[in-house]
């Protein structure tokens, strides 16, 4: 099973690295497993009939996929529903507050997961047996006398002109300037991102549409300056890959740097994000902070909380406020403009 881990590893990253970072990579990943034993995790339930665990999971999937959830967002409610359920090892009907305390605790403790983790891990299973009694499958939702845990109100940090500076410096190519440019311009999410298609921009309008959280479609905008490195980028792949600009219609947005030139991943956004951090000497660069930047800036340059709302997507303007750091100086101003 190693032997296949460390193969699959390698193929994934084989467009990203270069033949001596590979074999580096390779090395690694056998010092590190060495005198280890690899066991696939299964979280599997036994069915014990018609009102079984498996059913009142299968209902409650198919509960939120009528309400619109979307199927990554599902698996990880039923990743969590099921360690929960294994990890106590009792039924749901079963499983009480003290029990569920107890599993929380071993987290927190054990496992050191953070308050954040810790709180939507609480809402996924309370979000479960709020279904499950509401449906009459339990008696009581044993989740819901417990609190819901104190997070620490840490304000994240959007990228400061400095450091997007440096990042744009440290793009060693087209495409990586491309992302960045592209991230800034339109607070996409990274899912987002890696979702679009060529054709799915329109180049003279400067939008395009996405379907975000929720299901829900928006149009983003993108200003003058991301559109000149996305039309350096067309031409670009066009000589890369040897396409006419219709054929490049037809293919992902962005894509790996080498043949066969494959749709780059979740995962391949943040590899490449984190290495272009690194070389411009910038710490946590990741695609969310990009967007955090995106509200941040507009914010900060006077466009109203409302519209910034609907550019992120948001239902709430709530949500907005937390992605932003709006300047005191902002904030002084506008207080000595309305306060006279």
């Amino acid at each position: 099973m190693l032997e296949k881990i460390i193969t699959n590893v390698l193929q994934a990253m084989s467009h990203s690295l270069e033949k001596e970072q590979l074999e580096q990579l390779q090395n690694v990943l056998y010092i590190n497993f060495h005198g280890k034993k690899i066991v696939e995790d299964k979280c599997e339930i036994i069915p014990l009939g018609a009102d079984s665990d498996v059913r009142k999971m299968q209902l409650f999937r198919a509960s939120k996929l009528v309400s619109g959830r979307q199927e990554s967002t599902l698996k990880q409610y039923l990743r969590e529903i099921m360690t929960c359920r294994n990890t106590i090892n009792k039924s749901f009907e079963d499983i009480t507050t003290m029990d569920l305390r107890w599993y929380f605790g071993v987290l927190r403790e054990r496992d050191k997961i953070s308050m954040r983790t810790l709180q939507g891990r609480r809402r996924y299973l309370n979000s479960f047996w709020t279904f499950l009694e509401q449906e009459g499958l339990v008696k009581s939702n044993p989740v819901e006398r417990i609190e819901a845990f104190k997070l620490e109100n840490k304000l994240k940090k959007a990228f400061s002109g400095k450091e997007m500076t440096d990042l744009r410096a440290a793009c060693k190519d087209v495409r990586e300037t491309a992302i960045v440019e592209f991230l800034y311009a339109t607070g996409l999410r990274v899912s987002e991102l890696c979702s679009l298609n060529v054709k799915d921009i329109d180049m003279q309008k400067q939008e395009f549409r996405v379907i975000g959280k929720g299901r829900k479609e928006r149009i983003v905008y993108i200003h003058d300056n991301a559109l000149r490195w996305l039309e350096k980028y067309y031409l670009w792949r066009m000589e890369k890959e040897d396409l006419t600009l219709s054929q490049l219609g037809e293919k992902p947005l962005f894509v790996t740097a080498k043949k066969p030139f494959q749709h780059l991943t979740v995962a391949g956004v943040q590899y490449l994000l984190k290495q272009i951090g690194k070389r411009a000497n910038v710490e946590n660069v990741h695609p969310h902070r990009f967007r955090r930047t995106f509200a941040t800036d507009l914010l900060n340059r006077g466009m109203r909380i409302e519209e910034v709302m609907v550019l992120m997507g948001h239902s709430k303007v709530e949500t907005t406020l937390i992605y932003c750091n709006i300047r005191q100086d902002n904030i002084r101003e506008s207080y000595r403009r309305y306060a006279a």
